[in-house]
């Protein structure tokens, strides 16, 4: 079995309507790794619900870095909106959505910026 360490960057505007651009690229990445077609569904999901979060109520003149890490059969997605402070409370809705489709999970502060990481393991690899 193949064991890599590998990553990706993506860099968008603080603007909704690109996320789509983020569940492409967990997607293209997942596909590469034993994910079945729902763990790829679930990944779309937990990169779009953390990346709302990162941004909800961000200026258009924000980024949102991510970087996609590819460690062994897992996916860890990380990413940043610097200067955003605190992010607002999530829905419970969507908190119970994250700790179903993602290995673990969390948003918070790093200084003034607003970050988040998750991790998605395939079910061969302990999730």
């Amino acid at each position: 079995m193949r064991t890599d360490h590998r990553h990706a960057e993506l860099r968008l505007p603080a603007d909704p309507r690109l996320l789509r651009v983020a569940r492409v690229a967990v997607a293209s990445l997942a596909a590469e790794l034993p994910f079945t077609l729902q763990d790829i569904e679930d990944l779309r999901i937990a990169v779009d619900e953390l990346a709302a979060a990162a941004i909800d109520g961000c200026g258009p003149d924000s980024t949102l870095d991510l970087r996609f890490e590819v460690d062994g059969q897992q996916l860890v997605v990380t990413g940043r909106v610097e200067g955003a402070g605190e992010p607002p409370p999530m829905h419970p809705v969507a908190v119970d959505l994250l700790a179903l489709v993602a290995a673990g999970h969390e948003i918070g502060i790093d200084g003034d910026d607003r970050v988040f990481t998750f991790t998605k393991r395939p079910p061969t690899a302990g999730s």
